[in-house]
């Protein structure tokens, strides 16, 4: 190893200024006195502080003391028997002197002042006597010394410099104050301890260069890059191999693998040829005509002399078998003999060398399977495969003969002498014929074609750069090159299997010769292949070729999301497995939008879904149906409202029963209805369209929907609900803008209402899903009992189509007793999915598949776009809505010149975040299912609660309560681990390159994320602020109102200045239909109205009640004025008569002027 010194230089650490000073010759070797090397790269990073002993220096010069001022250090051995052989360091050497207590009496930090740079400290292990004795000693050393003396305070990676130091023995602990020379650094605190040293010299700092002695080379030679410590791996880091000990790098059985990766390693050629699409003769495939298949890799030699070579080394790879074979046949003695061995070994090393030196084509024809008609024959189907004898009758029908004529009947040799006559590039071409026509010549022609060899893999290399515009996907620019040309495109490539064995990588093999992966330990290989394993770098090229093809599109669309959706289908990563998530805020609802009804909007993510569904080739024949589930219960009973729910996309004019309840021929049924007429909208949009009809048992039409494009190619959701008085039916379908269209239609009856089953026992045995007629696909079949479902719902199941939520957050669990999916959850079963499998909802309890005819029957793949109405709350969410087109809009159509009534599209708009995700993660499924379950709901409405009960509490409870509506169905745990480990086979290199490929001020969350679902929250307890003065409802203050309640009735009647009044501030706890408190928070309510009126009449318009209309003038009770509005209102009329007027109430300009109040 050799050493060289490049700087060298002293650090001082005090530096006064106009202080007086002179250089002081000290002297090392007194007891304790120490060297100490620290090793730091050249950024002063530190890596080892290495100690010396008196083994590692010399000190020359020696005093009648043993004191010396010189001392010889041999750093490179130093160096090397720590570790550090070759790269460029940065050495720190400091000579070091023990002061109060040496090296193993430590100091700890009592107390730290604000400035840090005093400092109060004890040694716990001394005790107050010998404490007083050290500091003394060295205060007396410090005072009677003719210079000024600092000292050092060594902690474990940090140091300070200390000026003074004053023994405090008045307190029980004896402590000293020390006074630094700079503030002590912030990593240091009061659990660090310390001991302290003076310098006997100023430390020396020295760069040294170390590098390995190579033979032949010199240190100036400059060879070899030294490392850099300061590379920035942020980019381009791996994923580092499993620990390996020079068994595991080294070794390798001599199998056939092993010899084709030395090949590989040792042969390689630039571009690697795919040898895979050699073609015949004339070739037609995708309507390319190839003349010959030996022009891939064939110009200036002769391809004759090609297979020739190839058959002589096989001959040659025979004999060493063959001897190799003959020396295992000696029995003797002499069997293991050192000539024995060493002439076995030899054999053995010629063998493997001449498979070593096959060249790209010679290798397709040794390790290709034989069933390739261009590769040797091959007596074994399976890997490793077994060559053919060159004397077999396999191999001589392969080669066949040159020439033409009626005794060559084909084989190799022909077509390749076809190829070299027809070949003008053949550099035999240039040779004279009378010398290739003399025998003597023949080792001549062979040189000749040896060099025109030598040439194809230049020429091979240029063929391929003049083709790396060509985009066809097999032929097109070769795999070895495309790396550079992504680079050269400014587009970074990686490799996720840059780590793997080099057989798998390279081969596609296992390390035991098998022709698949090495398959870890409790793990079992599933494949589709018959062929074996694909090579890993041929799997990643792949990869890097899609994106070569596709660099136009993909650097137009940069930093979109059309761009990031186009890398992950150059991955072979759908859109329905990963998807793009931006986040927003919700929907502002207060200010000029106070009014919006919050149940009418859905703040959805829309994303693509895919899922199979059932399908029929041929229209059911009568009475077959699709599908089939017992309706009738005998467990639910005193539930009129029944609802069912079925997704149909019919094939374009079927006229079948799509939906059906029915008890042998009576029932209740939606048939489908094609439209006769003419065109509508548009040419031949008429065979789109169609009705739904609502037909008896014995085939009456009782109610039809409007007709509407019910062939349009989607799927609609159909819908059949009773409530024992009436039917109602229709059909809901959502398309890309998420605009849902709707088709509805009537029936009042109570005769066929019974179908759906009030009672007990009654109603319809079976419900039927794709009956007699019906052609197309159906998906979701979904039955609830107990709740006719509406718009609202509705509306979300088509947006949404895998929801069963009902009308309320429990529903699901409480209503749904049918659940088909239908190849919905990517599964071909007949299962019922119900999320209470508990509930007794069949007419036999062990009923949990549905019935299906085996007609032409299939299952199909269906990809949709779906909208998930999310949560809408406070915060950043999932939101595909960040592109919007939105219009200020004016209230009532009315401008005024002094007031503003226009609602501004920035008053429309959510808050918007530059969070991006493009991430796997359990939760996300998690999500989507709390969602099919409970529905969409306002987060808001269970975690904003005002009261201080809810404000104190560590736990929001009313989410806790939907919470618990959901895991009812939830039987275990959900398992994350089987989910990381399904995806943790997806390229990982993918969510480097989107990092790239995003705006740069997008805060991007990639690969893995796991994070608390959505009725997961955390909460901390908030104490509430305690106030004498200004408090709400205190006695006394100007605020407080006080009212005296007489009796228990919350009907009573109090009179106030012979005015009547009911409080109805709901104090109790009152709720709606979905469990909530009709009014929430502390404020209450009084309204007003007369007191010989109904109490529970609460009309605005009622003449006694405009005592409240302030500020309008109550009119007589004769009559109301013109164009009079009634306005409802809880404040007294008496406390406002003075206000101020309001801007808000107005005439209309068609009964006077704007300012004709």
């Amino acid at each position: 190893m050799s050493f060289k010194i490049i700087d060298i230089s002293s650090e001082k650490k005090l530096q006064l200024s106009n202080v007086a000073s002179r250089d002081l010759n000290k002297r090392f070797g007194k007891r304790g006195d120490l060297l100490e090397l620290q090793v730091c790269t050249l950024s002063n990073e530190l890596l080892s502080t290495i100690r010396l002993t008196s083994s590692n220096y010399k000190l020359v010069n020696k005093d009648a003391d043993n004191l010396s001022d010189e001392i010889k250090i041999d750093f490179q051995t130093l160096l090397r028997a720590n570790g550090f052989t070759s790269g460029k360091y940065k050495l720190k050497l400091n000579v070091l002197r023990p002061k109060i207590f040496g090296l193993n009496t430590l100091f700890d930090l009592k107390e730290i002042s604000t400035s840090r740079k005093e400092l109060r400290v004890i040694a716990n292990r001394v005790n107050n006597d010998g404490f007083d004795l050290g500091i003394n000693n060295y205060i007396s050393e410090r005072d009677s010394a003719p210079y000024f003396k600092d000292f050092i305070l060594r902690f474990e990676n940090e140091e300070a410099v200390g000026i003074n130091i004053l023994l405090n023995d008045l307190v029980a602990k004896h402590e000293a104050l020390i006074k630094l020379y700079k503030p002590l650094p912030p990593s240091i605190s009061l659990q660090n301890t310390f001991y302290v040293v003076e310098e006997i010299i100023d430390p020396l700092s020295l760069t040294v260069e170390l590098h390995q002695d190579l033979s032949g080379l010199t240190e100036e030679g400059g060879i070899f890059l030294q490392p850099n410590f300061n590379i920035d791996t942020r980019t381009n880091n791996s994923i580092p191999s499993d620990f390996k000990d020079y068994s595991n790098i080294l070794s390798y059985s001599l199998t056939s693998s092993y010899q084709n990766l030395l090949n590989q390693l040792e042969n390689r050629e630039v571009p690697e040829i795919s040898y895979d699409y050699i073609r015949p003769v004339s070739s037609s495939t995708e309507a390319i005509d190839i003349p010959s298949h030996f022009e891939n890799f064939v110009h200036f030699g002769s391809a004759v002399e090609r297979i020739k070579n190839f058959e002589y080394k096989v001959e040659l790879i025979e004999l060493y078998d063959t001897q190799t074979l003959s020396i295992n046949n000696i029995t003797s003695g002499a069997s293991s003999s050192n000539f024995i061995l060493t002439n076995k070994e030899n054999i053995n090393t010629k063998k493997q060398n001449l498979i070593k030196g096959l060249d790209g084509y010679e290798r397709f024809l040794y390790y290709t399977k034989g069933t390739n008609d261009y590769t040797w024959p091959k007596s074994t189907t399976t890997y490793p495969y077994t060559l053919y004898p060159v004397s077999s009758s396999q191999v001589e029908s392969w080669l066949g003969k040159e020439g033409y004529g009626e005794s060559v009947t084909g084989g190799q040799l022909q077509s390749a002498s076809i190829y070299d006559n027809s070949n003008p590039y053949n550099l035999e071409k240039l040779i004279p014929n009378h010398i290739k026509e003399s025998g003597e010549n023949n080792f001549y022609l062979s040189f000749v074609n040896m060099i025109g060899q030598h040439f194809d893999h230049i020429w091979t290399h240029i063929k391929h750069i003049t083709e790396i515009k060509d985009t066809h996907h097999t032929r097109g620019i070769s795999k070895d090159l495309v790396w550079y040309q992504l680079k050269a495109l400014g587009i970074d490539a990686f490799d996720q299997f840059e780590n793997s064995n080099l057989i798998e990588y390279i081969l596609g093999q296992g390390t035991s010769g098998s022709a698949f992966y090495d398959t870890p330990a409790n793990q079992t290989l599933v494949t589709a292949s018959n062929d074996g394993s694909v090579a890993k770098q041929d799997i990643t090229k792949e990869v890097w070729k899609r994106l070569y093809h596709n660099a136009p599109y993909l650097l137009k669309t940069k930093g979109t999301e059309r761009g990031i959706r186009a890398l992950m289908a150059c991955y072979g990563l759908p859109s329905t497995i990963l998807n793009v998530k931006e986040y927003g805020g919700s929907t502002p609802v207060t200010g000029s939008l106070k009014d919006v009804d919050l149940a009418d909007y859905y703040k959805t993510f829309t994303y693509q879904k895919s899922g199979l569904a059932l399908k029929t080739s041929a229209a059911v024949l009568p009475n077959q149906f699709m599908v089939k589930f017992p309706w009738v219960s005998h467990a639910i009973a005193g539930r009129s409202a029944k609802s069912i729910e079925l997704r149909i996309k019919p094939t374009k004019g079927n006229e079948g029963m799509a939906l059906g309840l029915h008890t042998g021929s009576l029932g209740l049924q939606l048939v489908l209805d094609k439209y006769t007429g003419n065109d509508i909208s548009s040419s031949d949009d008429a065979s789109t369209y169609g009705r739904i009809n609502l037909e008896t048992g014995s085939g009456n039409v009782v109610a039809s929907t409007p007709y509407f494009p019910l062939y349009n190619g989607d799927f609609w959701n159909l819908h059949l609900m009773g409530t024992g008085t009436d039917v109602s039916f229709g059909a809901y379908q959502t398309n890309h803008l998420k605009n849902t269209f709707k088709y509805t239609g009537t029936w009042d009856t109570n005769t066929y209402a019974n179908n759906f089953g009030s009672a007990a026992s009654d109603g319809s045995e079976f419900v039927y899903g794709g009956s007699t007629g019906y052609k197309g696909s159906i998906q979701e079949l979904k039955g609830h009992w107990g709740e006719k479902l509406t718009d609202q719902t509705l509306t979300k199941h088509s947006l949404e189509p895998f929801m069963y939520s009902g009308n309320t957050v429990s529903s699901s669990f409480d209503n749904v007793i049918i659940r088909l999916p239908l190849g919905s959850n990517d599964k071909e079963s007949l299962e019922n999915h119900v999320p209470d499998t508990t509930l007794k909802h069949a007419k036999n309890s062990a009923t949990t598949h549905a019935d299906v005819t085996e007609q032409g029957i299939t299952w199909e793949e269906v990809i949709e776009d779906h909208h998930l109405p999310t949560p809408d709350t406070v915060g950043r969410s999932m939101s595909s809505e960040k592109v919007r087109i939105d219009t200020g809009t004016i209230e009532d159509d009315i401008l005024l010149p002094f007031d503003k009534s226009e609602t501004s599209t920035l008053d429309r708009q959510p808050q918007d975040f530059s969070d991006l995700g493009i991430y796997f993660s359990p939760t996300t499924e998690m999500n989507e299912d709390i969602l099919y379950t409970l529905g969409s709901f306002r987060l808001d409405d269970y975690i904003g609660s005002p009261l201080p009960s809810s404000q104190t509490s560590s736990v929001y409870s009313d989410l806790s309560t939907i919470k618990d509506y959901y895991f009812k169905k939830v039987k275990r745990r959900y398992n994350y681990w089987d989910y990381i480990k399904l995806i943790q086979y997806v390229d990982h290199t993918l969510f480097k390159i989107i990092e790239q490929w995003v705006p740069w001020k997008a805060n991007t969350k990639t690969g893995l994320l796991i994070e608390p679902h959505y009725l997961e929250r955390n909460k901390f307890a908030r104490e509430l602020p305690v106030r004498s003065d200004g408090q709400t409802m205190t006695t006394g203050l100007h605020g407080a109102i006080n009212a005296q309640v007489m009796g228990e009735s919350i009907d009573e009647l109090y009179t106030i200045a012979s005015s009547s009044m009911v409080t109805t501030n709901n104090l109790s706890s009152t709720t709606d239909s979905e469990g909530q408190r009709k009014e929430q928070g502390t404020n209450t309510t009084i309204d007003l109205f007369s007191d010989y009126m109904d109490p529970f009449l609460r009309d605005a318009n009622y003449p006694n009640n405009h005592s409240s209309q302030a500020p309008i003038t109550p009119h007589p009770t004769a009559g109301k004025p013109k164009g009079y509005i009634a306005h409802k209102s809880n404040t007294l009329l008496g406390n406002i008569t003075k206000g101020k007027t309001s801007s808000i109430y107005y005439r209309t300009l068609r009964n006077g002027k704007e300012t004709d109040f």
